[in-house]
């Protein structure tokens, strides 16, 4: 019988090769993003894709009932939704001074966050009442320690490793694993979309290992995750030895 996966942000870079690396495997994969994506569907027939705002509390529970429904319980969830925004909380332009946007603020750390904490809520919930030894990993960023130019997206990475520590301590008695897994920066669509050619190299030469990082070794480490029972409540980095 096989074990149910749960990846959301599924339709994105990262979430499309998690389900590379799992599709053949030994997991039944329920994949969920915002939009339906009909040529992942298309790519990876036998997945089991669910459209819906993971920021909305009504939407997320709704979406839980319909898997319960059809596969009772889940087993591991990945949480991979959110966003990358940039902008400094103060800037100059032509007209004088731009303040980061508030609405831009709330839009980031409701994407990032607080999908991150309904997801974990009902998924939880889900392992306790079928006794299942579940694992929650959540997806970071190296941003979490703080970069200039994203307060926002800096901040609700940060949040969200405290808040995998604190389920770790609270969720240990019921069996249930919760990780943080803190990229730096891959050779992915995102990263080529929200920083430039030179931001890049500048990257890549201060990067110990002197490259991006590939998203094999990415999906590599979540793999690990899921084989190494003993590993819990701590933050895996995968950044090329990088510090910023």
């Amino acid at each position: 019988m096989k074990n149910n996966l749960l990846i959301t942000g599924a339709a994105g870079s990262i979430g499309y090769e998690i389900i590379k690396k799992f599709y053949k495997s030994k997991y039944n994969i329920i994949a969920v993003d915002k939009a339906k994506k009909k040529d992942l569907i298309k790519t990876f027939p036998k997945i089991n894709y669910f459209s819906c705002d993971l920021t909305n509390e009504k939407s997320t529970k709704n979406l839980f009932l319909k898997i319960e429904k059809k596969f009772k319980s889940i087993d591991i969830l990945i949480n991979n939704a959110g966003l990358i925004f940039n902008s400094l909380i103060i800037s100059r332009t032509s007209n004088g001074f731009k303040k980061h946007s508030y609405n831009e603020w709330k839009n980031v750390l409701s994407s990032n966050l607080n999908s991150t904490f309904l997801t974990s809520t009902y998924a939880i919930e889900n392992m306790v009442m079928n006794r299942k030894a579940g694992l929650i990993i959540n997806i970071s960023s190296i941003s979490a320690e703080g970069n200039i130019g994203q307060a926002a997206y800096s901040s609700s990475k940060a949040a969200i490793e405290s808040f995998s520590t604190t389920l770790s301590k609270e969720l240990a008695i019921f069996g249930i694993r919760v990780v943080s897994i803190a990229p730096g920066f891959f050779n992915t669509k995102s990263t080529h979309k929200s920083i430039s050619k030179n931001q890049i190299s500048n990257i890549k030469s201060i990067t110990p290992v002197g490259r991006l990082g590939k998203i094999q070794e990415l999906t590599n480490a979540i793999n690990f995750v899921i084989n190494n029972k003993f590993y819990n409540g701590k933050v895996l980095k995968i950044d090329g030895g990088l510090r910023i």
